[in-house]
């Protein structure tokens, strides 16, 4: 009985050990697997895609600045009366068109033609007046020359008659004043445009310089845009710019620089920026909405590349570029950056060179790649 017992503890040890021995068998086997995974994984190449790739060649680049803003007429005015009086008619409405030297208004003439013809009757008096000292004049010095008359007589006589001529002349200033108020009785357009506003009506009286009509040129506009100081700093007065209007679709009006303020908006600190609409056209009205944008500077035939594709470690900028299938560490200088920051100009690369411009994170240089194939 006792050998049974230990006959079948000695049977179970046996199978105890070779369990084991399987299991540290299959342990092994199992490491080494693990490390030729590992191995493969790292000699594997990482494929890029079209887009995540950029080729360097030399390209044209243009710095442009856009703004946004609303159109108002460059030629503007507020037609006043020249003459003080009742207002007999008003010949024009909001919207009318109106061309230059077209009668806008009337002004009651009655008094002013009656004061014209006070100022002609008293013109003729002075000229009867002075024609007569005149005669008196030349007849004293005949006299003073035979000594039948004092000479102060004759004098006198002088005098009296340059009196009386620059009394004439007063009058004739007068009488062309009066003529000149009569005249302007009429209110005339200053320049072609379109009534904005009525302001005065028949029958009302107005002083001097009353305002009567608003009047616009609305076919030749200029966008008033506000702009922040660091895209202010680029441009020129003189400068071209394209301009989309509020209202006519696709269409790029030609526009240019023309002012520019000397000082920032309280509040906003913009600082405005005035672009003239060169296109004359009917259909432009103040306050549309535009959109536009200046080229402030150019260059051609440089090397860039896309803002994501530059890097920076304790060496300085680089770029990882693609040569015989693994990644290449190329330092380069950013000369400027281009297009609002997306393209940056640089020197140290060549043309024709495949450089990463994903912003992949953990590339390192020597690591193995491959361009994936476009479709």
């Amino acid at each position: 009985m006792k050998r049974k017992i230990v006959l079948a503890i000695v049977g179970a040890a046996v199978l105890l050990a070779g369990a084991a021995f399987a299991w540290k068998s299959s342990m092994v086997v199992s490491t080494g697997g693990n490390g030729s995974v590992a191995q493969k994984t790292t000699d594997r190449a990482l494929e890029l895609l079209p887009a995540e790739v950029h080729t360097i060649k030399p390209r044209g680049l243009v710095d442009v600045v856009r703004f946004t803003g609303t159109t108002q007429p460059i030629d503007q005015t507020i037609v006043k009366g020249r003459v003080a009086g009742r207002l007999a008619e008003v010949l024009v409405c909001e919207g009318d068109r109106v061309t230059a030297g077209q009668v806008l208004a009337r002004f009651e003439t009655t008094e002013l033609q009656a004061k014209m013809n006070e100022r002609q009757s008293a013109l003729e008096a002075a000229r009867a007046d002075a024609r007569w000292t005149a005669r008196d004049r030349s007849d004293k010095e005949t006299l003073a020359n035979r000594n039948i008359v004092s000479q102060s007589a004759a004098d006198q006589a002088r005098a009296t008659a340059d009196n009386r001529a620059s009394m004439v002349a007063v009058a004739e200033a007068q009488l062309d004043v009066a003529r000149k108020n009569l005249a302007d009785a009429e209110v005339k357009a200053p320049f072609d445009g379109v009534v904005g506003e009525r302001i005065a009506n028949q029958g009302e009286s107005l002083p001097i310089d009353g305002k009567i009509l608003a009047l616009l040129d609305t076919s030749h506009v200029e966008i008033a845009a506000q702009m922040p100081a660091g895209d202010v700093i680029r441009m020129k007065v003189g400068q071209l710019a394209g301009v989309m209007l509020e209202g006519f679709g696709d269409r790029v009006f030609d526009g240019k620089i023309t002012r520019i303020s000397p000082t920032t908006q309280a509040g906003s600190r913009s600082i405005p920026v005035y672009v003239e609409i060169v296109d004359r056209h009917e259909g432009l009205r103040g306050g549309l909405f535009a959109t536009g944008s200046v080229t402030v500077q150019e260059k051609s035939h440089a090397l860039a590349v896309p803002a994501s594709a530059m890097r920076k470690d304790d060496q300085g900028d680089f770029v990882l570029v693609v040569e015989n299938n693994a990644l290449v560490r190329k330092p380069v200088g950013a000369v400027r950056t281009w297009s609002r920051g997306e393209l940056v100009e640089v020197k140290g690369l060549e043309s024709g060179m495949t450089v990463v411009s994903a912003p992949l994170p953990g590339l390192q240089a020597g690591q193995r790649v491959r361009l994936a194939e476009t479709r």
